[in-house]
């Protein structure tokens, strides 16, 4: 027989991200008492490219979290454009309104990190929390949610719960179950993309600058060059591997067409072999997210429901940047 515990406060957060981290915190240092729901454990992996440039250097700065290099924090310089035949290094400029340098850290530590830092200002933290549908009132507001305890396999304990709150945040990711409950749909006029992403040993692990590639170039059978689609990055994690990855956006043609993984590994087949990209020195599989752009999903607030990161599609269509 399944028990239901009923929680309350001032704000409750869905999603454990960056975006819900930060917001949770931001939310407790002014004294709201806020509840962060995250449906895993930390630490927990999450596909991404790891770097982090100025902006989200500044936030991190903002939030008061500490970023020493003798911590794994990976400094970077700046950043290097490969593309038409060039290799363009900038260095990020300096700037009052920005840290003069980038980091690199992976998820699995990142958003624990985050985390642990809204529960240090005074965020309540449930893990294992996977919400399952919103509370509403008479008006159709929502005013809170149901969850369901799972355990470190995702499997349900059969604990139930309710939380309310008068403001619910959803940063629950690209799909928003929350969302979609409350009948926010992602607009299809925005950018969407896709990003597959794996590590390497590799000697290029202590690389200064963020490395991004404008164009992908494989061989065919008979050696001829072909331009693959989207773009590439390559960046030095410190702990001997690389972050190697690609993206594709929607506008492509070959989105939804091509197999991500095959385009990926015949774009490193053609690095030289003493960067050490190959399936023999892959620490992990090649694992793949969708990157929701330019605000797909709107209104960002309404009904007392709040959209932060990629539920409320946050994701630069520029750079594919989301974390900043």
């Amino acid at each position: 027989m399944s028990t239901t515990n009923v929680d309350t406060a001032d704000v409750i957060v869905v999603g454990a991200g960056p975006g819900g981290s930060a917001t949770a915190a931001y939310l407790a240092m002014a004294g709201i008492d806020v509840l962060l729901l995250e449906k895993t454990y930390f630490p927990r992996e999450k596909v991404c490219g790891d770097g982090l440039t100025p902006r989200a250097v500044r936030e991190l700065v903002n939030l008061g979290i500490p970023t020493p290099e003798s911590d794994g924090w990976i400094r970077n310089k700046g950043l290097r454009i490969i593309g038409a035949g060039m290799r363009l290094q900038l260095d990020w400029p300096e700037s009052s309104a920005f840290p003069p340098y980038g980091l690199v850290r992976t998820r699995m530590d990142f958003d624990d990190i985050l985390a642990q830092h809204a529960v240090k200002n005074g965020a309540r933290l449930v893990q294992g929390c996977n919400v399952s549908a919103p509370i509403t009132d008479a008006r159709g507001a929502i005013v809170g949610v149901t969850a369901k305890s799972v355990d470190e396999s995702g499997r349900a304990t059969g604990e139930t719960h309710e939380y309310r709150a008068p403001l619910v945040i959803a940063a629950d990711g690209n799909s928003s179950r929350l969302s979609l409950a409350m009948g926010r749909e992602k607009r299809d006029d925005r950018p969407m993309g896709v990003a597959v992403r794996t590590y390497y040993t590799s000697p290029r692990t202590n690389d200064d600058y963020l490395e991004s590639w404008l164009e992908l170039w494989a061989k065919d059978p008979s050696g001829k060059d072909v331009l693959l689609p989207g773009y590439g990055w390559i960046f030095g994690v410190g702990d001997g591997t690389s972050n190697v990855g690609l993206g594709i956006l929607n506008t492509s043609k070959a989105f939804g067409n091509v197999d991500y993984k095959d385009v990926m590994r015949r774009w490193v087949a053609t690095m030289p072999e003493e960067w050490t990209y190959n399936d023999e020195t892959m620490t992990q599989p090649i694992r793949g997210a969708a990157l929701p752009m330019g605000f797909n999903r709107q209104p960002h607030y309404a009904d007392g429901l709040l959209l932060v990161g990629d539920s409320g599609g946050m994701v630069n269509p520029f750079n594919g940047e989301g974390i900043a």
